[in-house]
């Protein structure tokens, strides 16, 4: 009889054990943030430069809402477009950011797709050396672009065209790379003008180079975000949810404490004061709610890369093989 009770004792302690550890598990899975079991999942994002559109990118990665969400997001600066391009249509890149060189790909008929948009207007200046004045006193000139394939060539060649320069014959195209690149090329004076993105052209006029044109007078298409190919989002939805979800949770911040966020812009694009809230004041209207803009938006991007690539309306694939908002619909 008293081995019985003993017995029936010592089962009755370990059933309160494993009941304990049971819900001290439970706990802890309910109050841990994502991927604390789990070790992160290791994403590349490219970007030929820094820019205003990259804020909330940066945000996230430094604030480790990516880490959140289970990943460990690699930025990886990348100069030239086309580079990109092929890097992320052959699996060596998982997101990219540029938007216009994204969209430009998939109307070629690259497997690329844009899934989410970050700038849904692209602040784009034709700055150039101080004696030029005018588009017209480019003719001869050298004109400093990302990559010689890339939209922001086209961009150029579209402006020049409507100002009387002829773009095949009256100047040479250099691919010096994204923005900052084109700003010290200009500094050095290896190139004569060079499509920029605000607030870099402050920068430049404050050095005495002068302003040429606004590349949103001539056309108007989204500039930053995240694109992918086609075969990587297939095979990782869950992956691509999750950095949209991680790249939300930054926007929300930039959104939420201004202060914060305009000191970032400044000491992250360089800029005084007066421009840090510009261009936050900038990318505050920009930003599509959950990255989701109107259709209109990549619309007027694939018109410019049909124009610029000489294409007939009915060889410009369906706007279904250019965007996908499916991932961002998920992450929100």
């Amino acid at each position: 009889m008293g081995l019985g009770l003993k017995i029936s004792s010592h089962k009755e302690k370990m059933k309160n054990r494993r009941a304990c550890a049971l819900g001290i598990l439970v706990i802890l899975i309910i109050f841990s943030p994502p991927g604390f079991s789990q070790p992160l999942r290791t994403v590349t994002m490219a970007r030929t430069t820094g820019s205003i559109g990259m804020v909330p990118l940066e945000f996230s990665v430094n604030r480790g809402y990516f880490k959140r969400q289970g990943l460990d997001v690699q930025l990886i600066t990348v100069r030239q477009s086309d580079v990109i391009i092929a890097a992320t249509v052959g699996g060596e890149l998982n997101f990219m950011d540029i938007i216009p060189t994204a969209i430009l790909a998939s109307v070629r008929g690259l497997p690329i797709k844009t899934i989410g948009v970050v700038l849904k207007s692209a602040p784009y200046v034709l700055v150039a050396q101080p004696a030029l004045r005018s588009a017209a006193d480019l003719k001869g000139k050298r004109i400093g672009v990302s990559s010689v394939v890339g939209m922001s060539a086209y961009l150029v060649r579209e402006i020049l065209a409507r100002n009387g320069v002829n773009p095949d014959r009256d100047v040479t195209f250099l691919a010096v790379g994204g923005t900052s690149s084109r700003s010290a090329a200009l500094f050095g004076g290896t190139i004569d003008a060079a499509l920029v993105v605000a607030p870099e052209d402050y920068v430049l006029e404050r050095k005495g180079f002068r302003r040429l044109l606004f590349a949103s007078d001539f056309a108007t298409y989204p500039l930053s975000g995240v694109a992918a190919s086609v075969n990587f989002v297939a095979k990782n939805k869950p992956v691509a949810v999750s950095f949209l979800k991680g790249l939300l949770d930054g926007a929300a911040f930039v959104r939420q404490n201004k202060g914060e966020a305009v000191s970032f812009i400044k000491a992250y694009l360089n800029v005084p004061d007066e421009e840090a809230e510009k261009s936050y004041q900038f990318l505050l209207k920009q930003m599509p709610q959950d990255f989701i803009p109107e259709d209109t938006v990549i619309r007027s991007a694939m018109d410019f890369a049909r124009s610029a690539l000489k294409l007939s309306p009915d060889a410009v694939p369906d706007i279904s093989k250019v965007r996908d908002w499916s991932f961002a619909e998920a992450a929100r």
